[in-house]
């Protein structure tokens, strides 16, 4: 059995368009982590002079813990007063992190403090705990470089496993598999079975990668903070308080949880379809369409069932928790999580029985 998984491993790894597509990740991922790392930070400093690279995130670190902990309008006002540049600035998000992260939502246009009340600003936030002002730019780099690639990484997927069974029927080899001794069962779980360690693998190394890489350039610092204050305001609808960290623990069960209910649907899909042409159309056609429904009025708990929506993230961490008997609330990342090995032992059960049923023409 180890043969023959390690057989069709090779096989899917093996092909001109895949290393293309992974070269193509590769290249990608590098100019995300460079353009969001720390040699490129940019920061303001009272004088007017610019920080830049290591320097920057250290001064910004230093800034943010002056202010970490509960933010209040008297916290907002003070950074407002004390960091507002005294001339107009290259680009508005280089004054520094806990600066950036306020102005936008409680600045006035002479980026004075304009009396709103912090909790207003987020009309979807439901918890009666406070906000948690701290250093946000390392964990909202890993973040979305993470949404970002996780697509490419699906766009990956979808090329390189849908041909597992269609090829057998484009080729004709599929009456010499299922007319052989193990070729209606164990054949058909070697090709599953590969086809996630593919999956695993990539999606694995990847997040390894980028895990090291921002650790390496920003540290831990501000992860107790609120996911929620950030300069990019993403993630800005969680209705619950979540920590920079927690988002972070949330995001990779996401990020490897769709990445199999992604695997799943284009198996299936690689079964049911006669070549594997047809089932790379689908397959996009099934991975890419859905990301126009929001849009559409498709319910969010739909959607982040979704490969692509689930990937960024950010539709299934604004459904409110779940209520479970005795008053535990769990996040909707767990239906997800729930749904990936649904789906997974769906494909072994019927990928495996559709393919020893099929009739060799």
């Amino acid at each position: 059995m180890i043969w023959m998984i390690r057989f069709e491993f090779e096989k899917i790894f093996n092909k001109k368009i895949v290393y293309a597509a992974i070269a193509f990740i590769i290249i990608m991922g590098a100019a995300m982590c460079i353009g969001r790392g720390a040699g490129a930070q940019k920061v303001l400093k009272p004088d007017g002079g610019y920080l830049e690279g290591r320097e920057a995130v250290e001064y910004d670190k230093e800034i943010a813990a002056r202010y970490e902990g509960i933010l209040t309008g008297e916290k907002v006002d003070e950074i407002l007063e004390t960091y507002r540049p005294k001339e107009e600035v290259e680009l508005w998000w280089m004054v520094n992190n806990v600066y950036n992260t306020v102005s936008g939502k409680w600045g006035e246009g002479d980026e004075t403090y304009d009396g709103t009340d912090i909790l207003s600003v987020f009309p979807d936030y439901q918890d009666k705990r406070p906000m948690i002002l701290g250093y946000s730019e390392g964990w909202l780099n890993f973040l979305e470089t993470g949404q970002y690639m996780m697509v490419f990484i699906g766009f990956l997927l979808v090329i390189s496993l849908s041909p597992v069974f269609s090829e057998e029927y484009t080729r004709g080899t599929d009456a010499l598999i299922l007319t052989s001794r193990h070729g209606k069962r164990k054949c058909a779980w070697a090709k599953i079975i590969a086809s996630y360690l593919f999956t695993l693998l990539i999606v694995g190394v990847w997040l390894l990668i980028q895990s090291f890489v921002y650790w390496r350039d920003f540290g831990l610092d501000g992860s107790g903070a609120s996911v929620q204050l950030n300069n990019h305001w993403t993630f800005a609808n969680v209705p619950y308080f979540l920590t920079n960290m927690g988002a972070a623990g949330y995001c990779l069960v996401l990020w490897i949880g769709c990445s199999l209910i992604l695997t799943a649907f284009v198996l299936l899909l690689s079964v049911l379809c006669r070549s594997s042409f047809a089932t790379v159309i689908a397959a996009l056609a099934c991975y890419a369409i859905p990301a126009m429904f929001g849009q559409m009025g498709v319910p969010p708990q739909l959607l982040s069932l979704n490969p692509i929506w689930g990937f960024l993230s950010e539709a299934p961490l604004a459904i409110p928790k779940l209520s479970l008997s005795g008053g535990v609330q769990v996040s909707y990342v767990w239906v997800v999580a729930a749904f990936a090995l649904v789906m997974t032992a769906a494909v072994f059960v019927y990928a495996r029985k559709i393919f020893a049923k099929h009739q060799v023409s």
